[in-house]
Parts: C-alpha cells; sequence; structure tokens
C-alpha cells in the first residue's frame, strides 16, 4: 500500500520544480493533524486554489471526514462526475460535443480521448481508477440547490410547513419548534433576538402559533 493510503495521511501531489516547470519523485504529503480550525487559501486567478482545496476536500472524504462545500458558482458538483472504470463509454454522456466538432473528432472518439487522458493523467501521478472507486465508497455525497430542481431542493419555506400531529399535541415541542423557527428567520434578517423580550420574536411566534 503506498504511504499515502495511511489514515490522516492527505496526498497532495508531488514536489515540483518552478524552475524547469516539471514534477519530482517523491509525495507530497500532509498531516490531517495539523489541521486548524480555520483557514484561508489565496493566489492569482489560475494558481490552483481550487485545486488544493478539492485535494483536500477528497482526502478528508476518504477519511471518513465529512464536509460541506458552499459553492456559488456551481462548478463543484462537476467533482461528482468521477468515473472508477475510466472507460470512454462513461465519459461519452458528459463530453462537450462542441469541442469535438472543433477537433474534427466524431463523439465516442472524443469520449475515448478524454478517458485515455485521465487514465494517462492519474497514472503520471501515481493513482489509479482504484483511489476514485476508494472515494466514491468513502463518503455518501449530495448536491443541493436552493432554488432549482437539478439536485435537492432547499427551501426554507418549507420552515413554515404544520408540524405532524405528534408535534402538535406536545406543546413543550411545538414550543421549541417555533422558537428554532422564529430564531432562524431573525437570524437572516441579522436580529438578535430575546425570545422573552424582544417585541420581534414575540410577534412572530405569536403568529406562527396561530396560523
Amino acid at each position: 500500500m503506498e504511504d499515502y493510503e495511511k489514515l490522516g495521511v492527505f496526498y497532495l501531489g508531488r514536489p515540483y520544480d518552478l524552475a524547469t516547470k516539471k514534477p519530482q519523485e517523491g509525495l507530497l504529503l500532509y498531516d490531517s493533524k495539523d489541521l486548524v480550525t480555520h483557514a484561508v487559501c489565496v493566489g492569482m486567478t489560475g494558481s490552483g486554489k481550487t485545486g488544493l482545496c478539492i485535494a483536500l476536500l477528497e482526502e478528508a472524504a476518504i477519511d471518513g471526514i465529512p464536509a460541506i462545500a458552499i459553492d456559488p458558482k456551481g462548478d463543484l458538483p462537476n467533482l461528482l462526475l468521477n468515473f472508477p472504470e475510466l472507460r470512454p463509454e462513461d465519459f461519452a454522456p458528459w463530453i462537450n460535443e462542441d469541442d469535438a466538432r472543433r477537433k474534427g473528432l466524431a463523439p465516442a472518439e472524443y469520449a475515448k480521448q478524454q478517458a485515455e487522458l485521465w487514465n494517462n493523467g492519474l497514472a503520471s501521478w501515481g493513482q489509479s481508477g482504484e483511489r476514485i472507486r476508494r472515494l466514491r465508497q468513502s463518503a455518501d455525497f449530495t448536491v443541493y440547490t436552493p432554488g432549482s430542481n437539478a439536485g435537492l431542493p432547499v427551501s426554507i419555506l418549507k420552515s413554515f410547513a404544520a408540524p405532524p400531529a405528534a408535534i402538535l399535541d406536545d406543546s413543550e415541542l411545538l414550543r421549541d419548534r417555533i422558537n428554532t423557527t422564529v430564531i432562524s428567520l431573525l437570524g437572516l434578517l441579522g436580529i438578535e433576538a430575546d425570545p422573552i423580550k424582544s417585541r420581534e420574536h414575540i410577534l412572530i411566534s405569536s403568529v406562527i402559533d396561530m396560523a
């Protein structure tokens, strides 16, 4: 087993020679216990910020460490397009046919070219489809899409739906549900409200309770 498959060791690639612009021998490993609570990744456009962060998230997933990625641009869901077998037919439904036409290739031939590109690229970094399989087996991936049905839609309006009878019949559970909903709503408005003294909290709680 490669050194980077040890639990708690993140494989980030290989050392890179900036002068020759070529990767060097050896492994670039990061000990996950050195991670801190907060971090920031900065760099110029195209310098590899997203690639580094994705590598960290994928290595964490392989070790069973969960993550929530908030992606306003909508690029990260493409990471779910990973194919352990690396077969041309796996790539075929997802290729850009305009790119294939510009290269003078049929879609099937272009898909084959992409599969070979990924096979060779992974091999050059000492990896294979087996690591992709490990990643897919190590975590469940879910895409939430506020305001869209492309993934699992997310809507705060569902918080206002009447709770089930078991909660309606239990005054303590009902108060907790109303309190949580009102605190969340006021939090979105930037209002820190005391449930006992806040006029906003008391008003909205009363409206939701009556409704």
